[in-house]
């Protein structure tokens, strides 16, 4: 029932970044944002832990990928809107468009994941932009949290890989994003936000 090797190790790392944010969710008090950040996360590893942990049918890997990759975008675009100060509905319109790409690309099996992990590298240099330009209280958390997760989205696109745990490119970069939640999770607990006026 359950996978070995890689695969088991990449769905144990998403169990903890899984149980990382359902912690944030439940902690993080009056921002909305955030909390829809954290969401999001439990949502991708929740179903990332399935799709690596659990043996299945190609068909059905598929149809988790698919939902897997628009969850992957509405997690990195609430970011994004965050720091730009955008309203909900912006989150669900980048999403649908970045999705579209995303699957136009797996359906002619070109590397979508590519894609989004060059998407998401331009999001956090434009959040880094405009984080270091507000100034906010305990800023700093978050932009340490953005050296983890460049440094892990390197790694997951260079397909780096260890036997020691057997940890691949995928549990590696997902040891990283564990890391990058937890100083975004310390600044945004210490008063960092720039949520101001969506609603």
């Amino acid at each position: 029932m359950f996978t070995s090797g890689y695969e088991l190790s990449t769905a144990i790392t998403n169990v903890f970044i899984f149980a990382f944010s359902v912690y944030g969710y439940f902690k993080i008090k009056d921002k909305k944002l955030w909390k829809f950040f954290f969401l999001t996360m439990i949502i991708d590893s929740f179903l990332g832990s399935i799709v690596h942990g659990i043996v299945m049918e190609e068909f059905y890997i598929n149809i988790i990928w698919v939902f897997l990759a628009f969850f992957f975008t509405l997690t990195v675009n609430t970011l994004l809107c965050i720091c730009l100060d955008l309203k909900y509905k912006n989150i669900f319109f980048l999403s649908i468009l970045l999705s579209i790409l995303m699957f136009s690309q797996m359906v002619y099996g070109f590397d979508y994941l590519f894609t989004f992990t060059m998407y998401a590298l331009l999001v956090l240099a434009i959040c880094t932009y405009y984080i270091l330009k507000s100034r906010k209280d305990n800023y700093i958390w978050i932009l340490i949290g953005f050296v983890f997760q460049v440094i892990g989205g390197i790694l997951l696109l260079y397909k780096v890989k260890t036997n020691f745990m057997y940890l691949n490119h995928n549990g590696i970069y997902h040891l990283f994003m564990l890391v990058t939640l937890i100083f975004m999770f310390i600044g945004v607990n210490k008063g960092f936000s720039l949520e101001d006026s969506y609603e």
